[in-house]
């Protein structure tokens, strides 16, 4: 990045200590919108980086709130490598974020409330989303032939559908908690050969669905279904009878006893 550009980004962060004291370390800034490689500027909340895979462009630490605009953040047709970090997104109209032909980018970290879609993958493969809330959105995630990313270590709560993929295949769902949605994950048009793996299920209306084959456990565990119970004769930690997916015979095989994402029930006692 050049010498300019940084100058101005240190600018503009010391002119944010203010507002970042009274946001919990975050700066308060309009919506973001970069439509190719040469708007990874700091004039659109990039502050360090290169583009590379050892040095991604970074957009961090920022307060969006939309404000019913379409978007929060929107990335379409970009090259680059980027990561978006420690940032909050509320209030879109569309979607808080919205990735589209973009390939290499990760969100971590980040909170994703109030908005239609939390984060969107539109034609967009080989992301990662780990580490981030979703909470109170009409649809936490929701992909279109979008391939081979990743879902990891995330938490959604409360919204109304916590992941839909459409038409996406070979992408991992992995460790995430998905809570008290209408559905937990939806799996439609074509839908395939997805991992789903690890991930606590608990209080969802509908736990999941799927139209098509996909892969719910590795052989010897599977994910956590809250209100499914069973035997665990050998003690493998996995109940033995299958979770089903759907009547078309998709099913989680290795169900798990517990997790670690939920709280385990009180041990029974004789005591009043």
């Amino acid at each position: 990045m050049k010498k300019g550009a940084l100058l101005c980004c240190a600018v503009l962060l010391l002119v944010s200590i203010g507002i970042l004291a009274a946001t919990g370390d975050l700066a308060n800034r309009r919506v973001i919108a970069i439509t190719d490689d040469h708007e990874f500027t700091v004039e659109n909340g990039v502050c360090s980086g290169s583009g590379t895979t050892e040095d991604p462009y970074v957009i961090e630490n920022w307060l969006i709130d939309a404000g019913l605009d379409d978007y929060g953040i929107r990335i379409h047709g970009t090259t680059r490598v980027f990561v978006i970090r420690n940032v909050e997104v509320s209030g879109a109209a569309k979607s808080g974020i919205y990735l589209s032909y973009v390939q290499n980018a990760t969100i971590e970290d980040c909170t994703i409330e109030s908005n239609w879609v939390g984060v969107t993958l539109n034609f967009s493969s080989f992301n990662r989303i780990t580490g981030t809330a979703f909470t109170s959105n009409v649809d936490g995630i929701h992909t279109y032939f979008s391939h081979t990313n990743q879902i990891l270590g995330s938490t959604f709560d409360r919204n109304d559908t916590a992941i839909w993929l459409d038409a996406s295949n070979e992408n991992r769902i992995t460790g995430n908690l998905i809570a008290e949605s209408h559905m937990g994950l939806y799996l439609n048009l074509g839908s395939q050969e997805n991992t789903i793996l690890n991930n606590a299920f608990v209080g969802n209306l509908h736990a999941a669905y799927t139209d098509d084959p996909n892969i719910w456990d590795d052989g010897e565990l599977g994910n956590y279904w809250s209100g499914f119970t069973g035997i665990d004769a050998d003690g493998d930690g996995a109940w033995d009878l299958p979770y089903m997916i759907s009547n078309d015979g998709d099913q989680d095989n290795y169900p798990l006893v517990g997790h670690s994402l939920v709280e385990a029930p009180p041990a029974a006692t004789c005591s009043p």
